[in-house]
């Protein structure tokens, strides 16, 4: 059995036809894709076990990414989540395991991927914490870590679920290009703003900061992505990704002689396909797409 690259637990992997991508199934990170050359990379690599941690819960919550070495090292500096928020994350995994309310669960790897967490000992004060909060309840009755939601663990999860309803931000993620600025100040950034909602994007805003760091701080702040591929830039990838682990809606697009070129991981959503000759359809169709999905926004010009 082979050893997953970054947690060391025993993994299943199969070759994604005749690419040279494999496909990693681990039970703490979760399913994968893997490049041959990130593989050997990895191998390479003396990462700390925070940083192990943390590209382990990024890949729990965006199962089928692939990583390559193109953006190990936007996964290498990813942030770690807060205490809180890691419990959070937790608390949401248990959740999406529990089939009826007062079921007991018992505790696996999942859950230690799922709290970003470095260890056993970590995932044990996640519990507690839990506990303590009166969000879950462990049994008495079994030797095994045996868990279940209590009645403050449901009412917490509604509340992580409103969290961001009230948010008039979208964030775009997008090639910055001289072709592409006209595209986004006269349809996308139009189109953001007739549905309801502001549309940043990170170049166009001063600030001090890391750029990878602003990048992650306005995603947390946006109420969702709009994510367009034309151009197949890595940070649009990640960008939708790391959206998507927050449980934030990502809206998708590319110019439709480009589309042939994404990801398959991302040619299962319903994406919007757009034509430099119809980009008035363009423009209508993010708007209808956000409204439909998210109803009309609270941001007024």
């Amino acid at each position: 059995m082979e050893e997953c690259p970054i947690c060391s637990q025993q993994i299943q992997y199969s070759q994604i036809g005749s690419r040279d991508v494999y496909t990693v199934t681990c039970p703490r990170c979760g399913v994968y894709n893997l490049t041959r050359t990130a593989l050997v990379n990895l191998r390479n690599s003396h990462f700390s076990d925070r940083v192990k941690s943390n590209i382990t819960g990024w890949l729990h919550a965006n199962s089928t990414f692939e990583i390559s070495s193109s953006n190990i090292e936007n996964l290498v500096r990813l942030n770690t989540p807060s205490f809180h928020e890691r419990a959070d994350k937790l608390l949401e995994q248990i959740e999406s395991e529990t089939e009826f309310a007062g079921q007991f669960l018992n505790a696996n790897q999942t859950w230690l991927g799922a709290g970003w967490c470095i260890n056993e000992e970590e995932f044990k004060e996640l519990i507690i914490f839990l506990q303590e909060t009166k969000r879950v309840e462990r049994s008495p009755n079994s030797s095994k870590m045996t868990i279940k939601i209590l009645p403050e663990g449901w009412a917490h999860l509604e509340t992580l679920k409103k969290t961001n309803s009230d948010k008039k931000q979208c964030f775009v993620a997008m090639w910055f290009s001289d072709e592409m600025e006209q595209i986004y100040n006269t349809i996308i950034s139009e189109a953001i703003t007739d549905a309801g909602y502001f549309p940043h994007r990170v170049d166009q805003r001063e600030h001090n900061d890391k750029i990878d760091d602003e990048i992650i701080s306005q995603i947390r702040k946006s109420r969702f992505v709009l994510a367009d591929f034309t151009g197949h830039r890595g940070g649009v990838y990640f960008e939708a990704g790391f959206a998507k682990g927050l449980g934030l809606e990502v809206f998708w697009s590319c110019r439709e002689d480009d589309i042939e070129n994404l990801h398959f991981d991302i040619r299962q959503y319903n994406c919007i396909a757009w034509r430099l000759d119809n980009l008035e359809e363009f423009k209508s169709k993010i708007t209808h797409r956000v409204e439909a999905v998210l109803g009309h926004g609270p941001y007024q010009t």
